[in-house]
This record gives C-alpha cells, sequence and structure tokens, in this order.
C-alpha cells in the first residue's frame, strides 16, 4: 500500500474526528454532565491519535507509532469511563484510573522497542479492544433503559471497533491494510455519530420530561389561582419542583411591606430539617444591599458556586441552598421574592432544570399576580355592583325576549317596587305608555329617551344610550339602557339659547374652513346683514376680516392653546365700514384630536377704542399738564420756574418758541421774563422792557385768553419778533387774573401748523396756571415780607414780655432784700449811738452801713430800671442817670476790664425828660459799646463826655472797639450784625424813637482812633417846681414821749424799729399782722402806727382802710413802710389824710424824724383845739 493512499486516509479521518469534535463542542455548552466530558476528553485523544500520521517528517516512525498507539489507547479508556459515568457505574471509576495508568505504561514499554518487550505492544492492541468491547457491551446492556437509538448505535459501533482492532498488529502485512484502515476510522465515526445522537435524544427526553411538568405545574397552578390561598399555592408549586427535579429541600420567601420596612418573610418550606427550618423563619430584611443587588441582577438564576457577593453566599450556606430563583412580576419586572432550592447528593443542574426553575419561578409570578388580580377582580365586582346600584339615572338591562334582567336602585326607586317583584317580567308590564306607540321596548323602538318630551315611566327628560352585549358564557344577548336624566342640562340649554338669542354681544360657532354654523341675531346687527340666512353664506376669511392675516394667526393660537381672550382684530360690515372687535372663543376638537368648530363671541369695541385713544390723548396732556403745574408749585425763583415750564410746554405741543411777559404795573412796563427757543439776536434787539401802555390798551379790549397772529399783529413788538424768529405759527396766550392782565404767553412754531380746540383749551389751562403762579409768587413775597415784620414783631414783644418777668422778679426780690437792709442799718447805726462803743466797732459799724447804702442803692437802681412807668416830663440831672446806669453793669465793667472814662461837665444844667426812658437809651448805647470792646485784645475803654453848648446838652459815649459796619443803618428798625439769638435789631430803634420824642437828635459815627461813637443832643430844661412827693420840713422833736404801734411780718425790721424808738424813751407795741394790731388798737392807746405797706385781708391797706373809718384822728399819724414799688398804691390810700410814707431801706434818724414828726403833729393838734375851746 502506498504512503500516498495512507496519507488520504489519515487525513479523511482527522477531518471527520475534527468536524465530531466542534459538534461536541457546541453540545458541551447545553450539556455539561460529567459522561459527556469523559467523552469529549477520549475524542480529542482520538483525533490526535488520527492526525499523528501528519506530523512533520522529522519526527521518526517509531516515535510516531508509538505515540499514536498511546494516544488510542487513551481515548479507549476514556470511552469506557464515560459509558460508566452514563450508566451511573461511578464506582468502578474509581478502580479504572490506577488500571488504565498501568496499562498505558504497559504500552509504553511494548512500544519503547526494548528487547524482550516486543510481545508488550500486541498486547496493547487487544487490551484496546478489551476496552472498546467492554464498553459496547456495558452500554449494550443499558440500551433498554434508554429511549431512542443513539445508545444502542454507539453500543453496536464500540463493539465492532473492538473485534476489528483485535488484530490490529497484523494489518501491516495484509494486502487489504488500506481497506482495514478504511474501516476503523468508519467505526470511528460510527461511534462519534452515536455519541451525538444519544446525548440529543437525553437532551430532548429530558426537555420532554421537564415541559410535561412544568404543563403540569401551569395546570396545577391556573386550578388553584382561584381556588386556593396564596400560601397553598407556594407549598403546591415548592412540593411540585422539588419532586421533578430531585431536589432535597426547598424555600418560598415573599417581599411584604414597602421602602425600608420591607422584610422578606417565608412563605412556604419544603424538606428542610428541623434547625434549617427555625433559621428560615427569621425575618430577613429587603432593604439589605445584597438583597437588593440581587433583586436589581438580569438574570433570575443564580448558583452557589457563581454567587460573588460574600453576605449572599452566606446566606446560602446557613440555608443549604443550591441555587436562588428570584420571583418577579411578569411585565413589569419588579422582585416579588425568592425561591430557594438545595441539594444533597453532589451534582449539578443541568441547563434544562436551571431552566425549568426560572420557568417556574416566572410561573409562580405569574400566578401570585394572577391571584392577586383575581381578588382586585372580585372587590371590582362587588364595587360595580355597589356602583351600579348607587348610580343616580336608571338603569335597565333586558334578554332578546325583552325581560329585565337588572335594574339599578333609581329604577327601583322611581318604579316603587322591590327588586325581586320586577326581575324577570316583561318589560311592556312595567313601563307605563305615553303617547308614542311601541310594542317590546320603549328605548329600543325610539319611542321614549329622546329627550324631546318627558318619561312616561320615570318622569323628567332621560336620554337613553343604549347598548347590545352577548352572554360569553351562554350566548345569549341582551340590551342596556341607561337612562341619563338630563331635565337640568335641558332648562340649562333653554336658559343658553335665550342668553344666545338676547345676549349684546354677538355669539357665533363656525367652521375651521371659514363658514358659520351659528350665529344670534346681536352678531348680524354688529356687521350690518339683514338676516342670519344671509350671514351663514358668507365667507369669514375673505368677507369679514380686514386682514385675512389676523384669521390665520387666531386660528393657529386656537389650534395651539385650545383658547383665545380678547383677541382684538379689525372686520369688515356689510357697508364695507370697518369696526374693531374682541374675540373670545375656544376650539372644539374630534376623538382624533382634529378641531372641528369653533365657539365664542364677539365683542363691538370701536366706540371704547376711539374713547381709548381720546383718554389717552388727554391722559397725556393732563399728566405733562399736571407737570407743569408740579413744576409750577416748586419754592423756586420765579424766573426759574417759568423757563422750566417753557421747556414743558414746547415738549407737550412740539413748538420751537416760546417767551414770558410780565406786567410791572408800578413802571407801567412789560417785562420779558423768561424765554426758550429764541435766536441768538432776538435777545439783543428786543431789550427787556417796553412801554406797555399801547400793549395794555390793545390786550384790556377783550377778554380772551388764547389770540391769534391777526388779534396782536397791530403791535410792532410782536409783529417784529414773528419776523425776527420766522414764526410760521405763533399764539398770544393772556395771563389773566380776574380782570386784571398779568402778562403773556407767546409760543411759536417755524414750521406750518394747527391748533386742534382741545389744545387750544389745554393752552388756555396752561395760561391759566402761569397766571396762578405769578400772582401766587407775588402773593408769596408780599406775606414773606409780612411774616418777617410779624416775626421781628414777635420777637420784640417777646424781649418786651421779658422785660417785664425781669422786673417782676427784680420788684420781688428787691422786697426781699429791703427788709433786711432796714435791720443791718437800724442796728450798725444804734452801735454808733452806744456811748461806750469801741472806736474800732464804730469804724467797722461805719462801713457796715456804708456798704448798706450801697446795696441800697443797687436795689434802687434795678427798681427804677425794671418798674414799669408812665412817660413823665420832668427835670432831669444826666449825670445821675447815666451813673445809675453804669452801676447797673458794673460788675460786667471789673469782670471784663474795661475802663470807664467820665468826662463830666459839673456845671451841666437839668433836661426835661422821663428819667427812666433816657437810662434805657444809655444802656442801650453802652451794652452795644460793651459788646464791641469786650474781644479786644488791647485796649478796653469807653469814654463818656458831657457839655452844654446853645442851650442844649450833649452826650457822647465812645468805644474802643471796631466801630460800626454802616452806620447810616444802625437805626434801621431790625437791622443787627450780632449772631441768631444775641440781639433783635431794635434796641438802637426804640433809642432813637426815645430821643425824637425828647426833642432831640442821635447820631452815630467811626472815629479815626478809635471806634463809634453815639452822640445823643437834647435840649436843656426851664426851673419848675419838682413833682416829687416832698414832705414838708419837719419840727422839732416832742418834748414827751408817744406811744407807736409797729406792724410788719418781718421780726428783724421790727426789733431794729422798736430799738430805735426806746432809746428816745417811746413806748412801743408791735404785732404781726392786720389782726393783731386790731387787737392791741382796742385795748391800748396809740399816738402814731408805722405799718409795712402790703396788700391783702390783713395787709397794711386793710388795717389803714380800718384806722381811717374807725379812728380817723389816728389816720394822719399813720407812716407806711414801702419796701419796692408801691409808692404810688400808698399815695393813693392815704390822699387827703395827712399820712407819711418811708421807703425801705431807711436810716435811723429818717425814720425817728418822720415818727416824731407824726407825734408832733398829734401835739399841735391838740394845741389848736385847746385854743379854740378857749376862745
Amino acid at each position: 500500500m502506498g504512503k500516498n493512499e495512507l496519507l488520504a486516509i489519515s487525513v479523511l479521518h482527522g477531518a471527520a474526528t475534527l468536524l465530531l469534535l466542534l459538534l461536541y463542542l457546541l453540545l458541551f455548552r447545553s450539556c455539561r454532565e460529567r459522561f459527556f466530558r469523559y467523552w469529549l476528553i477520549g475524542w480529542t485523544l482520538g483525533f490526535l491519535a488520527a492526525a499523528s500520521p501528519l506530523l512533520p517528517g522529522h519526527w521518526s516512525s517509531q516515535v510516531l507509532q508509538s505515540l499514536s498507539v498511546e494516544l488510542a489507547f487513551g481515548s479507549a479508556l476514556f470511552f469506557l469511563a464515560a459509558i460508566f459515568q452514563y450508566i451511573g457505574k461511578e464506582r468502578p471509576l474509581h478502580y479504572l484510573w490506577p488500571v488504565g495508568a498501568l496499562l498505558v505504561i504497559v504500552v509504553a514499554l511494548g512500544l519503547s522497542g526494548i528487547r524482550g518487550m516486543a510481545w508488550l505492544g500486541g498486547a496493547a492492541w487487544a487490551i484496546e479492544a478489551g476496552l472498546y468491547l467492554a464498553a459496547g457491551w456495558l452500554l449494550w446492556r443499558a440500551v433498554g433503559r434508554t429511549r431512542g437509538y443513539g445508545a444502542a448505535l454507539l453500543a453496536g459501533a464500540l463493539i465492532l471497533r473492538g473485534l476489528h482492532t483485535m488484530d490490529r498488529p497484523g494489518w501491516a502485512a495484509l494486502p487489504e491494510m488500506q481497506f482495514r484502515l478504511a474501516i476503523d476510522a468508519l467505526l470511528a465515526i460510527a461511534c462519534g455519530v452515536g455519541i451525538a445522537t444519544m446525548v440529543l435524544e437525553s437532551a430532548r427526553a429530558r426537555t420532554d420530561e421537564l415541559n410535561i411538568k412544568l404543563n403540569r405545574l401551569t395546570r396545577m397552578t391556573a386550578a388553584a389561582v382561584v381556588t386556593t390561598r396564596v400560601e397553598e399555592l407556594l407549598e403546591l408549586v415548592l412540593a411540585h419542583v422539588v419532586e421533578s427535579l430531585d431536589l432535597s429541600h426547598g424555600v418560598i420567601r415573599l417581599v411584604e411591606g414597602e421602602g425600608a420596612a420591607a422584610q422578606l418573610v417565608q412563605r412556604a418550606a419544603l424538606g428542610a430539617q428541623p434547625e434549617l427550618l427555625s433559621k428560615q423563619q427569621q425575618l430577613l430584611a429587603a432593604s439589605e444591599p445584597w438583597v437588593q443587588a440581587l433583586f436589581d441582577q438580569e438574570s433570575s438564576f443564580i448558583a452557589f458556586s457563581e454567587a460573588t457577593d460574600s453576605k449572599l453566599k452566606q446566606w446560602m450556606k446557613d440555608e443549604r441552598l443550591a441555587a436562588v430563583i428570584v420571583i418577579r412580576k411578569p411585565a413589569q419586572g419588579s422582585p416579588l421574592g425568592l425561591m430557594g432550592v438545595g441539594i444533597t447528593h453532589s451534582r449539578s443542574l443541568h441547563p434544562d432544570e436551571v431552566n425549568f426553575l426560572i420557568n417556574s419561578g416566572n410561573l409562580l409570578g405569574l400566578t401570585i399576580q394572577n391571584i392577586w388580580h383575581f381578588e382586585k377582580m372580585a372587590t371590582a365586582e362587588r364595587q360595580w355592583a355597589a356602583t351600579f346600584d348607587h348610580i343616580a339615572d336608571p338603569i335597565l338591562v333586558h334578554d332578546s325576549q325583552y325581560r329585565l334582567q337588572h335594574a339599578n336602585r333609581a329604577v327601583k326607586q322611581r318604579l316603587g317596587t322591590k327588586a325581586e317583584n320586577i326581575v324577570g317580567q316583561p318589560l311592556r308590564e312595567l313601563l307605563r305608555r305615553g303617547e308614542a306607540r311601541w310594542n317590546h321596548c320603549p328605548y329600543c323602538e325610539g319611542a321614549a329617551g329622546t329627550a324631546e318630551a318627558p318619561d312616561p315611566t320615570f318622569f323628567g327628560y332621560l336620554l337613553a344610550t343604549t347598548s347590545s352585549f352577548e352572554d360569553p358564557a351562554d350566548g345569549r344577548k341582551g340590551t342596556i339602557h341607561v337612562l341619563r336624566d338630563i331635565t337640568e342640562r335641558k332648562r340649562a340649554e333653554e336658559k343658553y339659547r335665550n342668553l344666545f338669542e338676547n345676549v349684546q354681544e354677538g355669539v357665533f360657532i363656525s367652521t375651521p374652513e371659514g363658514r358659520f354654523i351659528e350665529i344670534n341675531d346681536a352678531f348680524c346687527q354688529m356687521l350690518g346683514y339683514a338676516s342670519r340666512d344671509e350671514l351663514l353664506q358668507v365667507d369669514i376669511s375673505s368677507a369679514l376680516f380686514v386682514n385675512p392675516a389676523d384669521r390665520e394667526r387666531l386660528k393657529k393660537l386656537l389650534r395651539e392653546h385650545g383658547a383665545v381672550n380678547a383677541f382684538e382684530f379689525q372686520m369688515r360690515r356689510r357697508n364695507g365700514d370697518t369696526i374693531t372687535v374682541l374675540e373670545s372663543s375656544v376650539a372644539y376638537r374630534n376623538s382624533t384630536g382634529e378641531v372641528v368648530a369653533y365657539e365664542g363671541f364677539v365683542l363691538d369695541i370701536t366706540e371704547r377704542k376711539q374713547a381709548d385713544i381720546e383718554l389717552r390723548r388727554r391722559n397725556r396732556e393732563l399728566l405733562l399738564l399736571n407737570a407743569i403745574g408740579t413744576t409750577l408749585s416748586q419754592s423756586l425763583a420765579l424766573d426759574d420756574l417759568l423757563a422750566r415750564m417753557l421747556r414743558q410746554v414746547n415738549e407737550l405741543f412740539g413748538l420751537d418758541l416760546g417767551v414770558v411777559f410780565l406786567v410791572n404795573e408800578t413802571q407801567a412796563m412789560v417785562e420779558r421774563r423768561a424765554s426758550l427757543g429764541s435766536r441768538a439776536e432776538a435777545p439783543a434787539q428786543f431789550p427787556a422792557k417796553l412801554v406797555a401802555a399801547e400793549v395794555l390798551r390793545h390786550l384790556g379790549q377783550r377778554h380772551t385768553t388764547v389770540l391769534a397772529p391777526q388779534a396782536f399783529a397791530a403791535i410792532d413788538y410782536f409783529r417784529q419778533l414773528d419776523e425776527l424768529e420766522d414764526l410760521k405759527f405763533s399764539r398770544l396766550v393772556l395771563l389773566w387774573s380776574k380782570d386784571r392782565i398779568l402778562g403773556a404767553l407767546i409760543v411759536g412754531s417755524r414750521m406750518p401748523r394747527e391748533f386742534s380746540p382741545a389744545e387750544v383749551n389745554l393752552l388756555a389751562a396752561i395760561g391759566n396756571q402761569v397766571a396762578t403762579t405769578v400772582e401766587k409768587t407775588s402773593l408769596h413775597e408780599k406775606t414773606r415780607c409780612a411774616f418777617e415784620d410779624l416775626r421781628l414783631t414777635q420777637e420784640q414783644l417777646v424781649q418786651s414780655e421779658k422785660m417785664v418777668a425781669l422786673g417782676q422778679l427784680i420788684s420781688g426780690v428787691a422786697h426781699e432784700l429791703n427788709n433786711p437792709l432796714t435791720a443791718i442799718l437800724g442796728y450798725s447805726q444804734l452801735l454808733t449811738t452806744i456811748p461806750a462803743v469801741n472806736p474800732q466797732v464804730a469804724d467797722f459799724s461805719s462801713k457796715i452801713t456804708k456798704q448798706a447804702h450801697r446795696t441800697q442803692r443797687i436795689v434802687q437802681n434795678l427798681l427804677s430800671f425794671a418798674r414799669q412807668h408812665k412817660p413823665e416830663r420832668s427835670p432831669v440831672q444826666l449825670h445821675e442817670v447815666l451813673e445809675d446806669t453804669l452801676f447797673l453793669r458794673e460788675y460786667d465793667w471789673k469782670r471784663n476790664n474795661i475802663a470807664i472814662h467820665r468826662e463830666f461837665d459839673a456845671r451841666l444844667p437839668c433836661v426835661t425828660g422821663d428819667c427812666h426812658q433816657l437810662q434805657q437809651v444809655f444802656l442801650n448805647i453802652l451794652n452795644n459799646a460793651f459788646d464791641a470792646v469786650k474781644n479786644c485784645e488791647a485796649d478796653r475803654s469807653i469814654w463818656i463826655r458831657t457839655e452844654a453848648r446853645d442851650g442844649r446838652v450833649i452826650v457822647e459815649i465812645e468805644d474802643s472797639g471796631p466801630g460800626a459796619r454802616e452806620p447810616r443803618r444802625v437805626f434801621d428798625p431790625f437791622y443787627t450784625t450780632k449772631g441768631i439769638g444775641e440781639g433783635t435789631g431794635l434796641g438802637l430803634s426804640i433809642c432813637y424813637g426815645i430821643v425824637k420824642e425828647h426833642g432831640g437828635e442821635i447820631s452815630t459815627r467811626n472815629t479815626i482812633s478809635r471806634g463809634a461813637c453815639f452822640t445823643v443832643v437834647l435840649p436843656v430844661s426851664l426851673p419848675a417846681a419838682s413833682g416829687e412827693w416832698v414832705h414838708a420840713p419837719l419840727k422839732a422833736a416832742a418834748r414827751d414821749a408817744g406811744c407807736v404801734l409797729l406792724v410788719d411780718d418781718e421780726e428783724a425790721v421790727i426789733e431794729v424799729e422798736r430799738e430805735i424808738l426806746r432809746e428816745r424813751g417811746h413806748l412801743v407795741h408791735s404785732a404781726a399782722d392786720g389782726s393783731q394790731a386790731l387787737e392791741i388798737l382796742g385795748r391800748s392807746p396809740v399816738d402814731a402806727v408805722v405799718i409795712s405797706f402790703k396788700p391783702g385781708r390783713f395787709g397794711g391797706d386793710a388795717l389803714y382802710d380800718w384806722i381811717a373809718e374807725n379812728r380817723p384822728g389816728l389816720a394822719a399819724r399813720v407812716i407806711f413802710t414801702l419796701s419796692d414799688g408801691q409808692g404810688e398804691a400808698a399815695r393813693l390810700q392815704m390822699a387827703g389824710s395827712g399820712g407819711s410814707a418811708l421807703h425801705k431801706p431807711f436810716r435811723a434818724e429818717e425814720f425817728l424824724q418822720v415818727v416824731e414828726q407824726a407825734l408832733a403833729r398829734k401835739i399841735y393838734l391838740e394845741e389848736r383845739d385847746l385854743e379854740a375851746f378857749r376862745t
């Protein structure tokens, strides 16, 4: 046999073997059983043995032959192991592998070429043949337990190959060697085909079996859906799964609860040990991360060996689970729970079994969902029955024989019967017959239920909705009538129809193509059509819309939004007029969403639109007029207000020029006060003022506000103004204030234009505002001046009130000071009368008396200054007035180191005047001098000079200050250079008036070397009798002592008066008030009374009145002591009585002299009376 033929046979054998190997690899994906794995290994070795002759030539034939035999022997060995595994004889496998290894060694030794071992090479083929025969015989014995032909084919092929291989060592010598090799290859291919067939038949049988079991499970669950509870169903399914797959145990957990509170609860368990059951009954949180990961994974099946999560694997290990199946809802895929299964013996689940488990889980999920659906259906059926019964509209269900099958509560209530009384009865016996005729059912035959007339049976307007049905159980047909009560809707439709016909707005229903379906009469009248039929024939877009684009835009809005509100556009009336309307409408759509109609109403707003335009124009004018009024009401200068007003007027009317002229009535002139828009040369050629006589005459002829150019063309000034400004349009607005012209406003434009009547009225209103502002400004200026005068007068009044208050205060203080001064003077003088007094004490007493007199003078000056006097003209020595005035501010002179220089004329005559008013004049001048020099750093001096010249007395007061700023104005009222609160500007003005009243002159000037110098010139007075209250010379003191009553509320004064009188030997009584004095007068004879004059119930005036009435002889010997400005009151009190008055503080000798004079008067009267008696 040639080498090429052997190579060809080897190639064919190897190719066939390779193809079957590839087929096995494909089958291995679905059949991973252990016997098939052994067969796959053996077939791979056989393929290598068949392909060994094809190895490269550098291999020796001996090596190739040895390798081929070893591979073939190994292949047969694994084929035998596959058969053992297939028929379930796993125990011999434990011995097969050691024996096989030994045989491989023996074969290797036989093929090694070692002497003495050659016989082992022939034995190798015999052993191989024995392996094939054993495998075929074992499989043939198991053929009866299997279905199909694969096992028989494989068993036969193995036996034939074993028999064929027994003489393999002698093939090389046979001439038919090529044939024998081909037969061997063919038998090998037959073995391969047999195993493939057997695997396919096994898989098919397993699949059929599992399908049968799954179908059985499906029928079981389908039958249990309606009749069993969930727990029973779960136990049934779990038992079937465990039994079908020959599993050891199983458990099912379902999710109960929602969210974080969800738990996996055991609902069924089978085949587990007691300790395992206790573990399975424990709750498992569905929110555990590994549980969520298990639920979220795509595959519903996971084996213990494939679990990657450590917690999942630990849980499966604790519960001895070989696999876990996720139970999900069929459509949504959301998890319902877990099903776990366990296997006791060591085997893996076949893919078909895995699919069976997955399908079982899906079926279980579907079944659980169906149970829940059935429960929901049952609940829905109950709810439907309740809903059916609670529907307010009557519902009838009858069969094809027109017998009532069902009726809701509304039917029964309206018929007034019970359910058992009407079900099964013919409708013609239950329903009333109306005017329309019918045979079996009025609603089927259209005799009722059309809502055209009230229903004869159920009353009201009923609209019947009829539906036919066929009972799926028995195929019987029936009819359902739903009688909808539309009585209220019928009434509403009637109201709507009335509203539709009577509403004033246009109401319409139209199609998208542009035709009206329904319109009301108001719409016809709005568009000017005589009838509805005429308008129904009109094309909306072309005939009614002025702008067809508005129609398209309206349709687009309705199409996109479904409704429009207040859509404004213009429509064309039948006569061609245009009106503006507002449309509010909605779009109606069919079931496919297509717009089929428009419905809405149209409002004619043409008049309102025109009114709005006019109102906006008026509002704009009013706003600008208000702005002008606001501008004119601002507190600015009049010229600024007028300039702003002109700018706003030009902006309002679109003008180029504005000029305001105001009348100056005082000067009979017209002044140009403001202008805007004038050319540069105009102000230069037209002066600011012109004689206004001609203007006033022309303008006052007629009481008109706005004048056209023809009205003032005769006035050259205005005519030339128009020509110079090149005005093509102008108007003159007179500014009237009642019947008086305040001025004029001229406005103009360099472009031709005209004013409407409304603009003329607006211009007149602006003129009135300007006139009001001008008059208001004038009144404001007058008011301001009057207010300023009033303010200054108020300040003067306040100052005067302050002076009055100061006078009252000083008067009170003087009263309080005079009493202790009286005591001090009296006691100091009494000290000097003591014969043995120490010279030093006498000196001290003299000094006390001197200082007391000084204090008395201060008090008297204060009283004299503060006391309100009526002007009394009398001879006045100006030196005394000046000294008293200087003495008032002696403290200020000393404190500020101001030197007073007196240059008095010793022979200065008296002047006639009021000493108090003159003192006020000099005090004001000295106050100004003090203010001028107090801040000087160097010389602070005031010079006072007096002299008599030419029958006049001249007094000059000069200071060393900076001088007066405006000497000519210092006597003007309210003129002052002092700060706020330091002066009113009235002092020197008052001084000026006082001096003028005295017939004199007052002036001021600034000296070169010093400051200001004030000069007062007064006329010299003629000698005249004194107007003072002067007592006659006192007589000599009485030689006999008298009894004197002292009345005073000051104890110190009474004590000093008592001591003075006791020193002269007089008897003294004292009283603190009038009541005590009356007691003394009632019990003791009194020669004279000294009373402190004080008004009141028990005061000195009341006591004097009692004495004058009850002891008139004593009234002439009453002496009043006065402590303040009470001299006038005391004089009036004692008028005609001869009494005396003595001002506190007084000297002791003055007091003693007045008292003794009163006692002497008593002696004189007694002597006169005795002489008269003698005569």
